[in-house]
């Protein structure tokens, strides 16, 4: 495999940004440090309206696709470590609801639990290749997570 200053800078930028400038190359969890950078672009997102964090989602979903395939290719491998832009989608999606740095964090345990474990029919999403199939199951972790946060949301606000 060539070096990585010998790949064509088409290539590098893809690798940088899918590994969400850099961090995905940081060990030994890089995918809990890609989910942080979600979360800490979700807060300082917070207060923005609706669509202009729909917009940054959508920016970052089609970025995602696109890099994270170039960057399976390039490290051969399906679903490299190193590509952490799918994390930062779905946790990015799993503080939509969250207003409380509680709720941030809550959101952020869920995530992690949920993208790890990929329960059914998350699990089924990977069946798809290259970069759709990387993000697809981290986007849809990051929606059950939303999911499951507005109810604890609702839970805690009906019984308080």
């Amino acid at each position: 495999m060539k070096r990585n200053l010998q790949k064509p800078l088409s290539e590098r930028i893809s690798l940088f940004l899918a590994s969400g400038l850099g961090m995905g190359y940081i060990p030994p969890m890089p995918g809990t440090l890609g989910s942080i950078e979600g979360i800490i672009l979700a807060y300082f997102t917070k207060d923005f309206s609706s669509v202009a964090k729909f917009f940054i989602l959508i920016v970052i979903i089609i970025l995602g696709i696109f890099t994270s395939e170039v960057a399976s290719k390039s490290l051969e491998d399906e679903d490299p470590d190193e590509v952490v832009i799918d994390e930062i989608a779905g946790s990015y999606i799993s503080v939509f609801v969250a207003q409380s740095i509680l709720e941030f964090g809550v959101a952020f345990v869920l995530f992690r639990i949920i993208d790890i474990a990929k329960p059914y029919p998350i699990r089924l999403l990977e069946r798809f290749k290259g970069g759709f199939g990387i993000m697809m199951d981290d986007l849809s972790a990051g929606a059950l997570t939303t999911l499951l946060l507005f109810l604890i949301i609702m839970i805690k606000n009906a019984l308080w």
